[in-house]
């Protein structure tokens, strides 16, 4: 099964399967939209991170690379049908009252018009320079093209005016019951709202003590909170620099990955630009699986670098070793299938907390980065029943936020807007890394001086994805000698 992760895990947002080629094209909101698909609401069909307009360029890069273009030609010539039904189905969503929120609404928007002005300005990535690519290049021009500006054209007149000002789900016929079954259909984990809120507070709590313990004695954590904002502010990092500062945070972790771990990863690491009609809406990065044509990617989003500098490094670390690109590449004996948020994700803050562990932070700094990214990661907790359940405003979240993390109020409205746009999904970051810090803690309690860490996260990675509970209970078999945590 061939995945692509598409959200930062910042991001992104981010980490689904998508298996674009291998099937027919549909204008909806992707893999991302699957816990909601029974549910009335349009936000089936429209997804700033993983909907068509973000899926359906990287087939373009890969036919523009291409010296064989029938294929894509035949499959590309029925764009236009298809962005037609997909304007019928928004028809049928506003005269049934399901319009999605303006918020997604606005971002799905600039993104088909940013594509539209990439295709229109002949942009390299999407074009070939073959010499038999000709035919390529005119459908892009001739039928692409014309598409997708109807399509933004649709969006900007018949849809826009009317999207719902509610982001969340708390109006909606079975809004309630739909956000309960997306959360659990992410997480696995089931938890009541109260539960995931007091999880997100208590964790919160933790971190704030975390961030003062790591300054000087005798300062607060509002100066420390403060400190960081307005270093965001005036940092001077280039997207070369924060390149850089990401490789070098990657080639330490695979340097050190036996350390704490059985094997390393079996495939290298890139760290590439993120496209550019993606950048303004998406989050700081995601990960790419290895293809047959090239290696695995950390796909970074070099806009506003200097923002982006606090948390370079524990981003590097959540999409590349210990996290992503090493649960996916981890030499295991069985094959595996399917997609589970609540241990892809979770494994990943998971990770970022294991690389402190591992003392691959490179400064005070970048540690507080980390500890800055884990506020982030806790207010979603908070955030998300907020908005789908209590009838918390676009605003209310965004101030929440501001209070709470170091984030600019740029950065905050994207992640706003994801969490109105995928309910449910944000919710397993720091679940599933709460659940996987409790059953190591609970295994080492049990273990004592026999605690191997090795042991621990073979146990995790060497399955592959699975529900949480279902990594809990073989943990819990290991720790009492059912397993010995070994190849």
């Amino acid at each position: 099964m061939r995945l692509k992760i598409w959200l930062s895990t910042v991001a992104m947002m981010t980490s689904v399967p998508a298996l674009a080629q291998q099937t027919p094209l549909v204008a909806d909101g992707g893999f991302l939209a699957t816990p909601i698909a029974d549910c009335k609401t349009d936000l089936r069909y429209l997804n700033q991170v993983g909907g068509w307009q973000t899926a359906w360029p990287r087939e373009w890069e890969t036919a523009a690379r291409a010296s064989e273009f029938a294929a894509a030609i035949d499959r590309w010539q029925a764009m236009p049908a298809v962005l037609d039904e997909g304007i019928a189905k928004l028809r049928a969503g506003i005269a049934a009252g399901e319009m999605a929120p303006r918020a997604v609404v606005i971002r799905v928007h600039q993104q088909v018009r940013d594509l539209a002005l990439a295709l229109s300005d002949n942009d390299p990535k999407y074009f070939s320079d073959h010499d038999d690519g000709n035919a390529w290049n005119q459908l892009l021009t001739d039928t692409l093209l014309p598409a997708l500006r109807n399509y933004e054209t649709f969006l900007h007149t018949e849809y826009l005016p009317v999207a719902r000002v509610n982001p969340g789900m708390s109006d909606w016929e079975g809004g309630g019951a739909c956000f309960e079954k997306a959360a659990l259909w992410w997480t696995t984990l089931d938890l009541s709202s109260e539960e995931i809120e007091n999880i997100g507070n208590r964790i919160l709590e933790d971190t704030r003590a975390d961030l003062v313990a790591s300054a000087d004695e005798g300062t607060s954590f509002d100066q420390i909170m403060k400190h960081l904002r307005d270093g965001q502010k005036t940092d001077e990092t280039t997207a070369e620099s924060l390149i850089a500062i990401s490789e070098a945070a990657l080639q330490r972790a695979q340097d050190n990955t036996l350390s704490a771990f059985n094997h390393k990863a079996s495939d290298g690491i890139t760290v590439n630009e993120m496209p550019a009609h993606m950048q303004a809406s998406f989050p700081a990065g995601f990960y790419q699986r290895p293809t047959d044509d090239a290696p695995a990617a950390y796909v970074i989003n070099p806009s506003r670098a200097g923002e982006r500098r606090l948390m370079a490094e524990v981003i590097a670390f959540h999409e590349g070793a210990p996290g992503h690109h090493l649960f996916f590449t981890y030499p295991r004996d069985t094959t595996w299938s399917g997609y589970n948020a609540g241990l892809l994700e979770g494994w990943a803050i998971y990770a970022e907390y294991l690389a402190d562990e591992m003392g691959l932070y490179s400064s005070t700094f970048d540690r507080q980065g980390m500890m800055a990214k884990h506020l982030w990661a806790a207010s979603r907790l908070v955030v998300e029943p907020g908005l789908h359940l209590h009838g918390w405003s676009r605003d209310d979240a965004i101030n929440f936020m501001l209070e709470n993390t170091v984030l600019s109020q740029t950065e905050i409205e994207i992640e706003v807007d994801r969490y109105i746009a995928m309910p449910g999904q944000s919710l397993s970051y720091m679940l599933g890394a709460d659940y996987l810090l409790k059953v190591r803690e609970d295994a080492r309690t049990a273990m004592g001086d026999d605690f191997d860490l090795q042991g621990f996260h073979h146990i995790v990675l060497e399955p592959g994805v699975r529900p949480l509970p279902e990594v809990g209970t073989e943990i819990q078999r290991w720790s009492t000698g059912a397993t010995d945590g070994q190849d």
